[in-house]
């Protein structure tokens, strides 16, 4: 018997920005076979008891709410949670340190421009530490989703994160059936025009040598029949902001220190998730991404 796949957590709340979720929710839920569970946090009042009737019906009723709301989005067998708190982010992160929980989707927040990435306080929150992968939607999304995943594009470094977002991208292209873009950025060192003693090249030209040869190599380690490569050069947040205009979605490693198995943002990610063009998916330093389904017609990683 196969291994049991982590639910995707899909965030709700009564802002326009849940709509994004909901859709981003599906098509991962659509490209993974993994459950799906609906989250809202109900607000408590400190001076109500909470089992009073009206508030144990308020709960219900907020359910029912979220369950139609899944079904509206076309989710299979959404199961929905009420959190009773007043501080959505500490709920969430919460629900981010749960055993079951693979991934948590957000949207982003309507102070944004249309169709990019902007997490609001609990997205920034989530991205300060959550225990599981955190994906984000562009504001607008419902508008203009993708009808399925076909291009996923992972940002790689050479670092034991980006592999890690690596394995997450070829697992989530195979499930899906999408095209693999594995994209290094190499950036200039200053004073990196100086020559080298021994082969004459400069010390940019060795550092551009070797992330092309650590780019090539870990792509030919990835068992993926439609995989590109790509080395481009520039400042890593914004040359990957202007690819993700070509992709449905960007998975990106945490920072490459802090602790194993949270979501840590650094510098070039950061940059990222403000400037995307498409759903942005966080993988937790040190963690494998544990969603697709194993056993039956799901293949494993």
């Amino acid at each position: 018997m196969g291994r049991v796949a982590k639910s995707i957590v899909i965030a709700v709340d009564a802002s326009e920005r849940s709509l994004d979720a909901l859709t981003l929710g599906r098509l991962l839920v659509d490209s993974t076979a993994a459950p799906v569970v609906l989250v809202s946090v109900f607000p408590l009042d400190p001076l109500a008891d909470p089992d009073e009737v009206h508030y144990t019906r308020a709960r219900e009723e907020a359910r029912t709410i979220l369950v139609e709301l899944g079904e509206e989005a076309g989710l299979p067998a959404p199961t929905a949670q009420v959190i009773a708190g007043n501080f959505a982010a500490r709920e969430l992160q919460r629900v981010s340190e749960q055993e079951a929980t693979g991934m948590i989707v957000l949207g982003s927040t309507h102070r944004g421009p249309i169709g990019r990435l902007l997490p609001g306080g609990v997205g920034e929150r989530l991205l300060s530490g959550a225990a599981c992968a955190i994906a984000i939607a562009p504001r607008g999304y419902a508008d203009h989703p993708a009808v399925r995943l076909e291009r996923i594009g992972v940002a790689f470094d050479g670092s034991d994160e980006s592999r890690h977002a690596l394995e997450a991208g070829r697992q989530l292209a195979r499930s899906s059936k999408a095209k693999l873009r594995v994209i290094s950025v190499f950036e200039r060192v200053a004073f990196g025009a100086v020559a080298t003693e021994r082969s004459g090249a400069s010390v940019n030209q060795r550092l551009r040598a070797d992330q092309r040869e650590a780019l090539a190599k870990a792509a030919a380690e990835q068992p993926h029949e439609e995989i590109e490569s790509r080395l481009l050069e520039g400042s890593p947040g914004h040359v990957l902001a202007e690819e993700s205009a070509e992709l449905d979605l960007l998975v990106t490693g945490s920072r490459g220190y802090g602790p194993r198995a949270a979501v840590l943002l650094g510098g070039t990610t950061h940059t990222l998730m403000r400037k995307a063009a498409c759903p942005g998916l966080v993988v937790p330093r040190g963690a494998r991404l544990e969603l697709v389904a194993y056993g039956g017609d799901a293949p494993a990683p």
